[in-house]
């Protein structure tokens, strides 16, 4: 099998990718063009690749600072290895534990995300934030594939039998649902500290991966700027298309017409920022970069400076 590396940047050289569903495909190929030889990086791509040539249905905990790509790569993961079923995003950062509770498993009167989420996956945007009624809930959904509705079903033990009388019967249907967490936070503390049951942790930590920060990656800030530029641009519906010099030299003219050039100087700034926002922050100041403070067709150390508030 081969692997992905600094080598295999061109996703279009990659068969067994051409064929994924569009979402996951987007974001692998995007991945693919921004990374050179960080090693977390290297982990998650060669993870992507042998999930694209054998795919199967697991749970993932993806852990990394806020603005890494977690969501992105969640639902390229799922989409990867579920591609017919439906993704429900799950975040409840303030609700209190009672309605978190009751949006995931429902009551009698509406379904929960659940049983909207059967035969796909619920993608969980804070793990370490769940209390602990929703983490039992959840956990008897992995282990059993039983929600209890609040009001309408009994609670579901593995002592049950196999059979049910229907989605609002006795015991409830069982659902076939597939998780991926994600969470800023240090799970192995927060599991340590008592906050994060470690049952549910390794039942959803199948296969767990680390988002490295922005800053870790030096070498893959050009290929990032460049793709977040871009995507920039489009946003702003404007003809044109931020290029790397090295790239800009060879573009026949009238491709060149509507280039904006990224100097090696921009480059250099850029490296020598810490981004505690990450990707966020990164596009946040290319649109300052890109459509406020540039005055050409080039972006340089003077442009990226004044977008960083310098």
């Amino acid at each position: 099998m081969r692997r992905l590396g600094r080598e295999r940047r061109n996703f279009d050289s990659i068969p067994s990718l051409k064929s994924l569903h569009p979402a996951a495909a987007q974001w692998i190929g995007a991945m693919i063009r921004v990374t050179s030889s960080h090693p977390g990086m290297t982990k998650i791509l060669d993870v992507v690749e042998r999930l694209s040539e054998r795919p199967y249905r697991t749970n993932f905990v993806l852990v990394g600072e806020p603005g890494t790509g977690k969501e992105g790569l969640g639902r390229a993961l799922a989409h990867l290895t579920c591609p017919d079923g439906p993704l429900i995003r799950y975040d409840v950062a303030g609700f209190p534990e009672e309605d978190a509770l009751d949006l995931l498993c429902g009551t009698a009167r509406r379904p929960g995300l659940a049983e909207t989420a059967d035969g796909g996956t619920i993608f969980i945007e804070e793990l370490a934030g769940l209390g602990p009624k929703v983490q039992a809930a959840l956990l008897r959904l992995l282990k059993s594939g039983r929600c209890e509705r609040r009001g309408g079903i009994r609670p579901t033990t593995e002592l049950d039998g196999e059979g049910d009388d229907g989605p609002h019967g006795k015991r409830g249907k069982r659902l076939d649902v597939r998780v991926v967490a994600s969470s800023d936070r240090d799970l192995g503390a927060e599991v340590t500290a008592g906050r994060l049951r470690h049952d549910l942790y390794y039942r959803l930590a199948r296969v767990a991966l680390w988002l490295p920060p922005l800053r870790e990656r030096s070498e893959d800030i050009g290929p990032a700027t460049i793709w977040t530029g871009n995507r920039v641009l489009r946003a702003a519906g404007l003809p044109l298309e931020l290029v790397g010099a090295a790239e800009a030299d060879g573009l026949p003219l009238a491709e060149r017409a509507r280039a904006i050039v990224l100097l090696p100087e921009g480059v250099h700034r850029l490296q020598q920022h810490p981004w505690p926002g990450n990707f966020r922050e990164l596009e946040v100041v290319l649109e300052r970069a890109l459509l406020l403070y540039r005055t050409g067709d080039t972006v340089g150390a003077q442009e990226i400076s004044a977008a960083l508030g310098d």
